[in-house]
């Protein structure tokens, strides 16, 4: 007979899995942040699996060499000269993300047996700063996909509702964030994979500046768009962790030296822009009813918080759409050309020529998902069409690019909505490529290499609603002020919780 459950009453049950508890007072007396023992329940079968039980956040079983390296800075504990900035902060990072010892699957077959023989920069760094890697996340397959269902572990449940999707592709982390499992995570995004999961979730995250944060050890996607991101409840944490991961590398020649800021003092300063650039009607008319209700209020909070609200038109969705996907499907049929089966990952058994080896073992180890996208990009690459198509949605990228940076004039920002309807149920069908045309706000950060951040802003139907504030690049420290005074002005319904009912005050 299974143990009773300990979960609360009224806490949602995707939350039951993992658990911070406080070990030990004496180090938050000394003016540390503390010492967290993690608690893993495990599964029905045995000890805890590199896959959450029926997709539950997903952190890999390496839970015994966390819990070492949380007993090393334990016994560091009394010695302030070794605490980093992030001394005893537990951390989950995107299977894609290589962590010397852990599964680094990128949520594909032909990669379930592999175990990364190095740290990737970001990881290291999150170690130099004091932080645990608690394990790896779940993730759609090669970052392919925007529900993080397709994935060879299986789907990724919402911890606001189990029966609904997280969003992706960065599902794993931002449900492991959600669910309170860890503090922080860090995913990679592509054209929105870390603030769409973040919106589904209720979190924030954050799309840095592209070449803010090395990609070293990063399982490639496509290369141009690719960008580690960050995930946390609390934006203080949030711009702990950014800082300590971003700046440049030189095994990463896209990433840039600059001076990092400190993103979390920058979240202690709240303070609103003069100037919000927003959309127009005929741009949310997308947006299911519920949705555009929840986003006016969100520009209203801004408006009435004294901020000049300018409204924009976007550059025509459908061209934005075709250019991201065309590009991202071409850099992707190039960066997992390596996958064949006789370099990386699964291979077919048998004594068939070397070209049926490639063929039949990227067919068994890649999804259909994976293949469909490689197959458009190998055609937009290929003799005849190059020019003609590569070439028009490079051009496409260009304008995009120039007319999302003309709207941050005078130190505006601009606002845009994440997904346009609530995370669906897990069981709903969809169409194979229903999930491209949900990108259209997201991707233009990704096009234009410009910081985003998603900031919780409410709910709608009952689930929770994020929006993303865009910044001109390297400015992600203004994005933190603005999402910390964002965050602090009440809403509507907040604001009538809080005024007195008729008849509070009595009649005498």
């Amino acid at each position: 007979m299974s143990a009773p459950s300990r979960r609360p009453k009224g806490r949602p049950p995707g939350r039951r899995r993992l658990r911070n508890r406080p070990r030990n007072r004496r180090a938050s007396d000394s003016g540390s942040p503390g010492t967290l023992r993690i608690g893993v329940a495990t599964s029905d079968n045995g000890p805890p699996a590199a896959s959450g039980a029926r997709g539950e956040p997903s952190l890999a079983a390496r839970t015994e060499d966390a819990l070492e390296r949380a007993a090393a800075i334990n016994r560091r504990v009394q010695s302030p000269d070794c605490r980093g900035p992030l001394f005893g902060l537990p951390v989950a990072v995107k299977d894609n993300i290589a962590v010397r010892g852990l599964p680094s699957t990128s949520g594909s077959a032909l990669l379930r047996d592999y175990r990364a023989p190095y740290d990737a920069t970001v990881v290291t760094r999150l170690r130099q700063a004091g932080a645990i890697i608690l394990g790896t996340a779940n993730l759609d397959e090669f970052g392919m996909g925007s529900s993080t269902t397709r994935g060879f572990r299986g789907p990724t449940r919402n911890p606001v509702d189990p029966t609904r999707i997280t969003g992706g592709s960065s599902g794993g982390p931002a449900a492991a964030v959600a669910a309170g499992a860890v503090p922080a995570a860090l995913g990679t995004d592509t054209g929105g994979s870390v603030r769409q999961p973040a919106a589904h979730c209720g979190i924030f995250a954050i799309r840095p500046t592209y070449g803010r944060v090395s990609r070293y050890g990063i399982t490639a996607y496509a290369s141009s768009f690719d960008q580690v991101g960050c995930l946390a409840t609390d934006l203080r944490v949030l711009g702990h962790v950014l800082s300590q991961i971003a700046g440049g590398d030189p095994r990463d020649a896209t990433s840039v030296s600059r001076k990092v800021p400190d993103f979390a003092a920058a979240a202690a300063r709240p303070e609103l822009p003069r100037r919000i650039v927003t959309v127009g009607d005929a741009d949310l008319e997308v947006l299911d009813a519920p949705s555009q209700r929840a986003f006016h209020a969100a520009v209203g909070r801004f408006e009435e918080a004294g901020c000049e609200i300018r409204r924009i038109g976007l550059p025509n969705p459908e061209s934005s759409v075709a250019a991201y996907y065309l590009l991202a499907c071409a850099e992707a049929s190039s960066n997992l050309s390596r996958f064949d089966g006789i370099r990386y990952g699964h291979r077919r058994a048998g004594q068939e020529s070397l070209p049926t080896t490639f063929r039949e073992s990227r067919t068994q180890g890649f999804g259909t998902e994976v293949r469909r996208r490689i197959l458009l990009g190998t055609t937009v690459l290929s003799r005849g069409y190059r020019d003609a198509i590569y070439g028009a949605a490079t051009e496409a990228r260009r304008q995009i690019t120039a007319r999302v940076l003309s709207a941050f004039d005078h130190g505006a920002l601009l606002l845009l909505p994440i997904t346009k309807v609530p995370p669906r149920h897990l069981a709903d069908p969809v169409p194979a490529t229903a999930d491209y045309d949900g990108d259209r706000f997201t991707i233009l950060a990704a096009l234009a290499g410009v910081p985003a951040i998603a900031v919780p802003a409410g709910e709608r139907s009952g689930l929770p609603f994020g929006v993303e504030l865009m910044a001109p690049p390297w400015n992600e420290a203004a994005l933190f002020s603005a999402a910390a005074a964002f965050s602090a002005i009440p809403s509507a319904a907040a604001r009538r919780s809080r005024s007195p009912s008729p008849g509070a005050a009595g009649v005498r």
